[in-house]
């Protein structure tokens, strides 16, 4: 079996990458042939993508071979998919609404407006799946015959996640304040302000004590200035941290924020998975999060969920989670239950299902 992965960009640490090499990786365990192309690449990922123009000569034409297609942004190379004669398989990671980008870049608004525009025309498929049942039905109400279409969770790197951590920084945060915790970019869908609001209600009317962790990447100048400002007017400064604003942070400092984190809060109005909230039940972190998009498929019971942002309740519900420890306990052991549905040899297993129903 010969399998072939076609994507916009790889690049290294991102969600859409890391799926993709992990594909790579265990089709190659089972001494199956993979490839993997795309239209940009970062050094680091490099030696992995053998370029669009390959798979333009070496196999679209072949009906005996699997074409991989990941769709997360608008891209060119949706060209190559139309066009191919393999057995296709398309991967639906989502695209970002771009109501949401509007206000701060129009240009990337438009480019995820025709992402989204893009998905009814590539129907003609053998097997559509997402990697979430929130993708799935986005794939279903997009014309996709339901019968063709599956979930593909994200492969979830536990033995990663469990490895060496920043013991200095751990030290530096087990201060005896409450750590708030979020982690991924700092985007608009991801509501990172509503966050900062409702901090601010338990930071200044139950719990002064305490701290706000924004682990992420920072994403324009304006969105910045949007989330600089609210922590003014709240009058947080020294009580909201940043780290990685620029780059990123390493896996070892990202590892001693979840062990340091009393408790994860996302306010996020768009998630097409959400892997912190895995990532947040691997550390035994009780989560708050708001029931919108993926979140609530992702959580399955395993965390606690709002549906209105009312900041002095979840001001309240914050400080339950992170004081109440038979309620951490409880959550813990969902979230360690909900995980073994993540399982890398059950999603590998169910990846090799997919494929073997093409042959």
């Amino acid at each position: 079996m010969r399998v072939h992965q076609v994507c916009a960009r790889l690049q290294f640490g991102d969600a859409v990458t890391g799926q993709v090499m992990r594909i790579h990786e265990t089709v190659s365990s089972w001494g199956w042939e993979s490839h993997v192309y795309a239209t940009a690449h970062d050094e680091r990922m490099a030696p992995l993508d053998e370029g669009l123009e390959a798979y333009r000569k070496r196999a679209m034409l072949r009906r005996d071979e699997i074409l991989v297609y990941h769709l997360s942004v608008y891209d060119e190379n949706h060209r190559l998919y139309l066009q191919s004669r393999n057995r296709k398989v398309l991967i639906y990671h989502n695209i970002t609404p771009p109501e949401f980008l509007e206000p701060y870049d129009l240009h990337l608004a438009e480019v995820c407006r025709r992402g989204r525009d893009l998905l009814p025309s590539l129907r003609e498929c053998d097997l559509a799946l997402g990697d979430s049942e929130y993708n799935r039905l986005e794939l279903v109400e997009a014309g996709f015959e339901e019968a063709r279409t599956g979930v593909l969770p994200i492969f979830l790197n536990m033995e990663a996640l469990g490895g060496e951590y920043n013991r200095a920084l751990l030290r530096e945060l087990e201060d005896g304040r409450v750590n708030v915790l979020f982690v991924g970019r700092l985007v608009p869908n991801k509501r990172v302000e509503d966050l900062v609001d409702v901090f601010a209600a338990y930071n200044r009317g139950v719990n002064a004590n305490s701290r706000l962790l924004l682990v992420g990447t920072s994403w324009s100048v304006a969105y910045n200035a949007e989330l600089a400002r609210r922590v003014r007017e709240h009058g947080l400064q020294g009580c909201v941290s940043i780290p990685g604003w620029s780059w990123g942070v390493s896996d070892e400092d990202l590892r001693a924020y979840y062990r340091a984190a009393h408790v994860f809060v996302t306010c996020s109005m768009h998630e097409g998975f959400c892997v912190p909230l895995l990532e947040s039940m691997f550390f035994g972190v009780p989560i708050l999060a708001r029931h919108a998009a993926a979140i609530p498929y992702t959580l399955d019971g395993a965390g606690m969920t709002f549906r209105e942002l009312d900041p002095p309740l979840l001001a309240e519900a914050l400080e339950e989670l992170a004081s109440n420890e038979r309620l951490r306990r409880a959550l813990g052991e969902k979230g360690r239950r909900r995980l073994e549905d993540f399982d890398p040899a059950r999603t590998a297993e169910a990846l090799r299902s997919y494929l073997q129903s093409l042959a």
